[in-house]
């Protein structure tokens, strides 16, 4: 591995960096598609200095590593769309909504916005955030990605690093003091 990290299960520091969060059930087939994104982008050059993260789910103990990152990308599979194919969309406001909106943050799985929500309403910060996701053949038991699924990883990848890049690009790094 590169200066990228990859943690399984395992909450992030992000700390105003960019943080990648592959999740989904690694043993329903590709519903498992974060957690091989995860992996292939922790290897990926072109993410150096960010942190990634596999998770099952995401649950409300993300919103601390989300409030201190700069950019968040959540990478997820999709009943929705063809097998296969890419969907990057952004979170806005309205889908962020207010912390405790549907009962999302009082259980153990919220979704992305909620988790937004959480961290903006408890931290004061909520970060650009994106989420990235892949429509599936088949959920059925099994760790294997369905051939056009897997056929999308470097497509992901690239999505993922377009993204980094444009974050960069709108904020320079910063330059030491003099």
């Amino acid at each position: 591995m590169s200066d990228t990290a990859l943690r399984l299960d395992a909450p992030g520091d992000a700390a105003g960096g960019v943080l990648v969060i592959g999740y989904g059930n690694a043993l329903r087939s590709d519903d498992g598609v974060g957690w091989h994104a995860a992996a292939l982008l922790a290897d990926d050059r072109r993410l150096a200095g960010v942190e990634v993260l596999a998770l099952h789910q995401l649950t409300p103990e993300l919103a601390l590593d989300m409030s201190r990152a700069s950019l968040v990308i959540l990478v997820d599979a999709s009943a929705e769309g063809p097998p296969g194919a890419i969907t990057v969309r952004p979170l806005h406001g309205e889908d962020v909504g207010a912390a405790g909106g549907g009962g999302g943050a009082t259980s153990h799985h919220v979704g992305p916005g909620v988790l937004l929500a959480v961290a903006r309403d408890l931290y004061g910060a909520a970060p650009d955030a994106f989420v990235v996701s892949v429509g599936t053949a088949t959920m059925e038991l099994g760790e294997e990605l369905s051939p056009p699924v897997a056929a999308a990883l470097p497509a992901i990848a690239d999505a993922v690093a377009e993204l980094i890049e444009a974050n960069r690009r709108a904020r320079p790094a910063r330059q030491p003091r003099r």
